[in-house]
């Protein structure tokens, strides 16, 4: 006697959903750690972005404190400072009657830059602020 073959269909149907639901759940997790990555990237950016800008601050606030000792400081054209983990470059340009410094903070190697322009009045020691502002890199 020849015994003929039962196909379970519950059990075809029960692995068709494992597998549906096992590549889902796989697709899922992969997704999410790419936006993880792309998340930890902004933040770095983000990061290093800050660090210029500082940098860029802290050397504008040295050129207006070299500038208050001696007005002579104007006639230097470029000046560069290394800090501890950048650098900035500060420019000093007459404008008119007024002087517009120009401050780029770096870091990593000039990866990362800030850019800060300022425009000031110089009248002996007293320095007048008339505008601040971040420019573009």
């Amino acid at each position: 006697m020849k015994k003929k073959l039962q196909t379970n269909q519950k059990g075809f149907a029960v692995l068709m959903a494992i597998i549906i639901i096992g590549a889902a759940t796989l697709i899922m997790a992969y997704s999410s750690s790419i936006l993880s990555m792309g998340e930890l990237e902004l933040g770095y950016y983000s990061q290093k972005g800050s660090e210029a800008f500082a940098i860029a601050d802290g050397c504008m606030e040295e050129a207006l404190r070299r500038l208050k000792i001696d007005p002579n400081y104007a006639i230097t054209v470029d000046d560069n400072l290394n800090l501890g983990n950048g650098s900035c470059i500060i420019s000093i340009d007459p404008n008119g009657g007024d002087l517009d410094i120009i401050v780029t903070g770096s870091v990593d190697s000039l990866k990362y830059n800030k850019k800060i322009k300022t425009n000031i009045t110089l009248n002996g020691q007293d320095i007048t602020i008339n505008s601040w502002e971040e420019l573009s890199s």
